[in-house]
């Protein structure tokens, strides 16, 4: 894949320093369409965050630039080589590679959504009581699939310390979910409006996957729901 194939509107996740847990930082930044392409190598993405901090970041800092298109996921490593307004310029160092193919397609739904603390020892029960003890988010997920889903907060939360959640959230009227989860995915979000950090979270169906298969179908129920109004 080159540059120039890059879908309009398409979301890009920018780590810096991605082979250093101690020091690596994560941005979210949006491309928007060919005329962002400055050449076959370089092209202009907005990344407000990852501009202003340009100045403290390593000129010469690794770089990695992942983002998915259809059903794959891409990534290659990169350099910034220029700033422009709220706008950084960044430059292919490395062959644009397929990294996996996405399971489960995403759909940006809206969902309030509760998430509690789960042990590690409790990831993998058969069915889940509600907990005792409240919620440490409480927030509108950004979206969702059968395989996980996406929430947008201000809440900062280690997964280094502890990664594995119960969420709870209704699809419909009827359709209520209980289940566990481990965070796979934090970094910094672009809409600071919205919230700073963005948290992928995985489902865990190994002994659920009865709800694996009533999720879908709650998912696409509620797509077409939305189609009709």
């Amino acid at each position: 894949m080159l540059l120039r194939h890059i879908d309009k509107g398409t979301r890009l996740q920018i780590i810096v320093n991605p082979e250093n847990a101690e020091i690596r930082e994560e941005y979210e930044a949006s491309f928007y369409d060919m005329h962002n392409i400055v050449s076959e190598k370089s092209f202009i993405v907005q990344c407000s965050k990852l501009y202003r901090h340009l100045d403290t970041l390593d000129q010469n800092a690794d770089m990695e630039v992942s983002f998915s298109q259809g059903a794959s996921v891409y990534t290659f490593f990169g350099a910034i080589i220029g700033k422009k307004q709220d706008m950084v310029i960044l430059e292919q160092m490395g062959d644009v590679k397929t990294v996996n193919r996405r399971i489960y397609q995403r759909d940006e739904l809206r969902v309030d959504v509760r998430v509690y603390k789960l042990r590690e020892d409790m990831q993998n029960e058969r069915k889940y009581s509600q907990p005792t003890e409240g919620p440490v988010l409480t927030e509108l997920s950004f979206d969702i699939s059968a395989g996980g889903m996406c929430i947008i907060t201000n809440k900062f939360l280690k997964p280094e310390y502890h990664k594995f959640y119960l969420i709870e959230f209704n699809m419909g009227d009827k359709e209520r979910f209980l289940l566990p989860a481990e965070i796979v995915r934090r970094s910094n979000y672009l809409r600071s409006a919205v919230g700073k950090f963005d948290y992928g979270f995985k489902f865990i169906f190994d002994n659920m996957p009865e709800e694996k298969s009533r999720l879908t179908k709650a998912i696409l129920g509620k797509k077409l729901s939305s189609l009709r109004s």
